[in-house]
């Protein structure tokens, strides 16, 4: 019978619990996409070694690399699929939420609606710009909207993401890299605090790999948001804009 990720996954409930487990996964695994060139070792060697000690003494930890050999199969599977390829956000609502905290993800069809719809929008808008989008969810889950985007807009543009979760930032990285969208970063922060940062992970493809921004003066989307922030300041004098045609309702998708 062929292994399957939500399988795999399930036999660490006899080890600890489901969400400790995926969250470790998704630890392990962005810091193996995170080597030093030639070193044969992470940026992050140190995490690496401490998450995966937690199961030294036990044969869980050869269940990790297991898991991503499922999870690469089953993404390369479903995309363009009528699903998606979110195998990583369908396992996470199904079996890691907090008690008494359901997450619930945008599903899938209307993930494409917004995407196509946000996107030719942003696209008539700047027809006369020759750059790249630059395309932001604000709050991303486990990041399916961008992935959806990516599939009508196409990988040159940037992607940028943020959710207060941490795995949910965590999962995001790994989904939109393993989709090949290496312009983008994924931060940990509360997308309504200007100043908020926790960490970030930038995907890139040279160099290649996943790269762990503990310092938010490093982070290049911090750094666009902030003055994109202060560019928007306005005079408190000044009254409100109440022309409605200059706020459009859009998506939760932002363009920058």
């Amino acid at each position: 019978m062929k292994d399957n990720f939500k399988d795999i996954m399930q036999e660490f409930q006899f080890v600890t619990d489901i969400r400790t487990a995926f969250d470790d996964f998704l630890t392990l695994t962005l810091c193996a996409f995170g080597q030093i060139p030639g070193a044969g070792k992470s940026y992050d060697e140190d995490l690496y070694l401490q998450t995966i000690g937690k199961y030294k003494k036990d044969k869980a930890q050869h269940l990790f690399p297991k898991l991503l050999a499922c999870l690469t199969n089953e993404m390369t599977e479903r995309i363009g699929s009528d699903t998606g390829w979110d195998v990583l956000g369908e396992f996470y609502e199904a079996n890691c939420t907090l008690k008494g905290l359901s997450q619930f993800f945008t599903p899938w069809p209307i993930c494409q609606f917004m995407a196509r719809s946000s996107v030719e929008t942003a696209r008539e808008s700047r027809k006369n710009e020759d750059k790249p989008l630059r395309i932001l969810d604000p709050a991303c889950g486990s990041g399916r909207t961008l992935m959806a985007a990516s599939r009508v807009a196409g990988p040159t543009h940037e992607y940028y993401a943020i959710d207060i979760d941490h795995t949910c930032a965590k999962m995001t990285t790994l989904n939109l890299f393993l989709s090949g969208i290496f312009k983008s970063e994924t931060m940990c922060a509360n997308a309504l605090l200007p100043e908020d940062f926790r960490v970030s992970y930038r995907a890139s493809f040279v160099p290649f790999g996943v790269f762990r921004i503990q310092e938010k003066e490093k982070s290049s989307l911090w750094n666009n948001l902030k003055h994109l922030d202060e560019a928007r300041k306005v005079p408190k004098q000044r009254p409100p804009d109440l022309n409605p045609n200059k706020y459009p309702e859009g998506s939760q998708m932002t363009f920058f």
